[in-house]
């Protein structure tokens, strides 16, 4: 009788897993452009992070005692974790016969619904920022305004949000850019250089837009034609882990498979609401 060993599940998980990984490193960027906060062990179920008042110098008489003192005061921005997780289920036919494709399937949708999920987690909290766009077209505008925002932001609600700044939009939204920006004919056929509508005509890539950096990103589809993005620094949102998600083998014996239990352990949430600004803008199919 043919018997499923620990070992062959050995030859099994380190396909998944590493199919998993780099799904989740490569098409979901958001993670990589807020605040990354790792939670140590016994430290309780949320993440403590204060944000501090700022202090008033005022103007001194010569021979007079100074008699307005300062007082530092905190707010505390609390993040919540919560385990987040899937379970894939590998048959001991599939492990049996080597299905490297299919192992290789496993692991994509494994990474993929971890990625997807904590992707969205952080791009629903563009919500929480200032809104620009009114559901219409983006124009330059509009993250010319969201960069003074930004950048302008008072004392009083926490001073200017901390470069560099990142636009994330849908690529439905970056159209309405390209129409902008492109030229029916590209400058170098009519004598007037390169630069950017160059490069969007060759490589489809903005890049970067009044000193910051453009990302695409689908993972939230639009809602009625309309798209949620965000402009946000490195500072604007944070991301807390507890635990980087992995995944553990368990047996079925009656079902002559091994389960694959994927979970992880994070909390996001708005450093600084101030400090992020969404885009609402239109988003229809292109056509």
């Amino acid at each position: 009788m043919a018997i499923t060993t620990l070992q062959q599940l050995q030859d099994t998980i380190p396909t998944v897993i590493s199919k998993a990984r780099f799904t989740e490193m490569f098409n979901f960027p958001l993670a990589a452009l807020v605040q990354n906060i790792p939670k140590g062990k016994g430290k309780g179920s949320t993440v403590n992070i204060p944000y501090w008042g700022t202090f008033t110098a005022s103007l001194l008489t010569e021979g007079v005692d100074m008699a307005n003192s300062q007082t530092m005061e905190d707010t505390n921005v609390r993040v919540t974790l919560n385990e987040i997780g899937l379970k894939a289920i590998l048959t001991d036919t599939l492990i049996e016969d080597d299905q490297e494709e299919v192992k290789g399937v496993a692991g994509t949708l494994l990474g993929s619904a971890m990625g997807l999920k904590r992707d969205q987690d952080l791009w629903a909290l563009f919500d929480n920022g200032t809104t620009l766009g009114g559901g219409s077209d983006l124009t330059m505008g509009v993250i010319a305004a969201g960069r003074a925002i930004l950048q302008g932001n008072p004392v009083s609600s926490g001073g200017p949000c901390p470069g560099p700044y990142t636009v994330a939009m849908h690529p439905y939204v970056t159209l309405d850019l390209v129409d902008v920006i492109t030229p029916t004919t590209p400058a170098t056929e009519t004598g007037a250089g390169g630069g950017l509508p160059d490069e969007i005509l060759r490589q489809y890539q903005i890049g970067r837009l009044f000193g910051m950096r453009i990302i695409e990103d689908g993972n939230t589809p639009p809602s009625s034609n309309k798209s949620k993005g965000g402009i946000i620094g490195p500072q604007s949102i944070i991301l807390a882990t507890a635990r980087e998600w992995s995944t553990e083998p368990e047996r079925d014996a009656s079902l002559r498979a091994w389960e694959l239990n994927c979970v992880g352990r994070y909390g996001v949430a708005n450093y600084l609401n101030a400090w992020c600004v969404e885009l609402y803008t239109d988003a229809t199919t292109p056509a």
